[in-house]
């Protein structure tokens, strides 16, 4: 596509600015032969202001179109993507694999050799008194790792050898006070009686008439009885502690074998989920229990309301990261909250550290989930680069918060809902405005950029869900597009509701049925799509499914570009043509990518029946 020629934004600045000469501080003066000296008397006065201002508005209007069209060759080539800490983020997310499944010793070695490699970096540079780009992301990226490993073998150690470690790991009979971490979710279970799962961290426990401290996190699977205790409560109770491997976050399995016993409740979660939930049930339960079921999912999370056929539609058509607080609620709270301090004429600095304080008090409201925290700590980030003036980089600030997260909590390495959303965020930073580009080729511009983005994130997170549920979704992106309009009014409206309803119940309300039409809707369009022919489709499972996925999600942005830019793809197999020996050029070109994508249709399609 080529770009638009640049005479029109030298003739969209002139129709604005008028010919102003830059640092003059006065009017230009009017060219001859001007509209007024050539129809001085002939067109009356207030017809040639009404065509003044006719040229005015139709000047503007050519400046606006040039502006839009001209844009790409307004802003020169689109900057490279910053991949400066790149190789911190490798190292630190292979580091946190390898380390949480090591003993600490392991761990402390790397800490130590990262020390080692950071000292050795930095008397070099000293040396040659320059600072050069590799030397730099070799001093961050063992920086990083050698803090991460200190973590972890610090970690290690205190869940090896601490009194608490111990007697699990001698399988003693414990009385233990826990402190509930997740609210309890239903077990999926064929077999026996209905169990719920969640976890908590035992805060001292008596076993062989000794008092054992500390915190060991555990996750407790347990009967009904337990299913209604809110996240954040104390409790007592009995039991063995299965312990778990070294690379499970919890450090082992908890089975009570007496009920709750002296529940305390505590913060402020509970207290604020609980009201929102019955403030939702107010204004829609005799309306639909779909809205009101879905309300608190799509603000803090909480699905113990949604009905379980509810749930199963919006997983069959790739809903149900709306329920789960992630990234986009954590960034609409933000933007209320900056918008709002603004509003009042705040300065930028107190503004944006208000905003971050109110940031973290709905993250400590609705949980701190890895997705929520991946998002908070990059909407912190974005704040910070804000007021210091940087411009926006969004590959910088994601780098950071992989960082700042992997470093806090290692074992996100492995959760599949950080993976996920780490995914989807790099899926849109890196071919979300492509994409829109490329659609726009045929749609108007707001409906391509409406279908871009759950695209982006979709092609980038496919293979990994795959892993979690081997199906073949072929609507999550209408979907997602159906759904996206009214996300915002749900975790904005859900999100007053969820303030106010512990203390003025009636505006809570109000803010509820605005917030529940979003609810209903997005229910609405669940089942509706998940009803629809071929809506799940079966696909293969593990390393293979993966590995298709990738393929077709190849296949489909391949597609795109060929059919979007053909020149460009054209130079580019041409250049590829005179890299290679001459016996291999054949390989290279449409007839032999045509018979590649020909071949992995059939690999899918096989795959797809085997499956």
């Amino acid at each position: 596509m080529r770009a638009p020629d640049s005479r029109w934004a030298r003739y969209s600045r002139a129709a604005v600015e008028g010919g102003r000469k830059e640092g003059a501080g006065e009017e230009p003066e009017p060219p001859t032969g001007n509209l007024r000296q050539r129809h001085n008397g002939v067109i009356p006065p207030a017809i040639l202001n009404r065509l003044r201002e006719a040229r005015a508005r139709v000047a503007v209007a050519v400046a606006a179109w040039a502006k839009e069209a001209g844009h790409a060759a307004a802003e020169g080539p689109p900057r490279r993507p910053d991949l400066r800490l790149v190789p911190a983020v490798a190292a630190t997310w292979g580091g946190a694999i390898a380390a949480i499944g090591l003993p600490w010793s392991f761990s402390g070695a790397g800490a130590a050799g990262s020390a080692l490699v950071v000292a050795a970096t930095a008397v070099r540079m000293v040396k040659r008194r320059r600072a050069g780009a590799a030397a730099l992301a070799l001093m961050a990226a063992a920086a990083c790792l050698g803090t991460l490993l200190a973590g972890v073998a610090l970690r290690q150690y205190d869940r090896q050898h601490s009194p608490l470690a111990v007697a699990v790991a001698r399988g003693m009979e414990l009385t233990v006070e826990m402190e509930i971490s997740s609210a309890p979710r239903p077990l999926e279970s064929a077999y026996g009686p209905h169990k719920v799962i969640f976890d908590a961290v035992i805060h001292q426990a008596t076993g062989g008439g000794s008092l054992l401290t500390g915190n060991l996190p555990v996750r407790v699977i347990a009967g009904q009885e337990w299913s209604r205790l809110p996240q954040g409560a104390t409790v007592h109770t009995a039991g063995t502690v299965a312990p778990g491997a070294l690379q499970d976050s919890m450090a082992g399995i908890l089975r009570p074998a007496t009920p709750p016993l002296d529940v305390r409740p505590g913060g402020a979660g509970p207290h604020f989920g609980a009201s929102l939930a019955a403030s939702a049930q107010r204004a829609w339960g005799r309306l639909s229990q779909d809205a009101a079921g879905l309300l608190p999912g799509m603000v803090m999370g909480d699905r113990s309301g949604q009905e379980p056929a509810l749930g199963e539609s919006m997983k069959t058509v790739g809903l149900t990261h709306l329920t789960a607080v992630s990234g986009s609620n954590c960034t609409l709270v933000l933007t209320m909250l900056m918008l709002a301090l603004r509003t009042v004429h705040l300065p930028a600095f107190p503004s944006s550290a208000a905003a971050v304080l109110g940031l973290a008090g709905f993250v400590a409201v609705v949980g701190p989930d890895p997705s929520v925290l991946r998002a908070a700590v990059m909407g912190a980030v974005g704040c910070l680069a804000m007021v210091g003036g940087r411009p926006r980089r969004a590959g910088t600030l994601l780098s950071v918060s992989i960082l700042v997260l992997l470093v806090a909590d290692p074992w996100l390495s492995l959760d599949y809902a950080f993976i996920l959303s780490v995914l989807a965020t790099l899926g849109l930073h890196l071919v979300g405005r492509r994409c829109a580009t490329w659609l726009g080729a045929w749609l108007p511009a707001v409906v391509a950029q409406a279908v871009a983005i759950p695209l982006a994130a979709q092609l980038f997170c496919a293979p990994v869900i795959v892993l979690l549920q081997p199906r073949l979704l072929l609507y999550t992106v209408p979907a997602n597009m159906a759904a996206a309009p009214v996300v915002a009014l749900v975790t904005m409206a859900g999100t007053v509701a969820m303030v106010l309803a512990p203390v003025v119940p009636a505006l809570a309300d109000a803010c509820s049925v605005v917030a529940g039409a979003g609810s209903w809707w997005v229910a609405a369009v669940a089942r509706w799509m998940a009803a629809l022919p071929a809506a799940s489709l079966p696909w293969p499972g593990g390393a293979a499914g993966l590995v298709l996925m990738a393929v077709l999600n190849v296949a489909v942005l391949g597609t795109l570009v060929a059919l979007v830019e053909r020149q460009r793809l054209a130079a580019a197999l041409k250049s590829m043509q005179r890299a290679v020996p001459p016996r291999w050029r054949i390989l290279i070109g449409f007839g032999p990518l045509t018979a590649a994508a020909a071949l992995a249709a059939a690999l899918w399609t096989a795959a797809v029946e085997g499956g």
